[in-house]
């Protein structure tokens, strides 16, 4: 064998945490969004405010993309990980079942 092992339940245990990490990566996008948004344009609209302002605040709106977008990215990785919990149980199953169609047993 090539020497990979994975423990299938741990697997399946672990994928159903990413629902809770999902909504505390909510909670936290949330309450980055209220500050952002209760701080408004803090920088002032003279100059140098319209400077700062031009310089961070596209990076600023792309964090706050990808902090809203984490959320779903996590439930979907917990997703995934269910589905391949699920995938090599069956594989298991039907493999078990083949050897004892072979062995007679069946």
């Amino acid at each position: 064998m090539g020497g990979f092992r994975s423990d299938v339940e741990q697997l399946a245990h672990r994928a159903g945490e990413f629902e809770d990490l999902a909504g505390q990566a909510q909670r936290i996008a949330d309450a980055l969004r209220q500050a952002v948004d209760a701080a408004g344009a803090c920088w002032g609209d003279d100059d140098f405010g319209t400077r700062f302002a031009e310089s961070h605040l596209p990076k600023a709106d792309e964090a706050l993309a990808a902090a809203a977008k984490l959320p779903g990215e996590l439930r979907e990785l917990g997703e995934e990980f269910a589905a391949a919990a699920d995938t090599t149980r069956q594989t298991d199953a039907d493999n078990a079942d083949l050897l004892r169609r072979l062995a007679g047993e069946v």
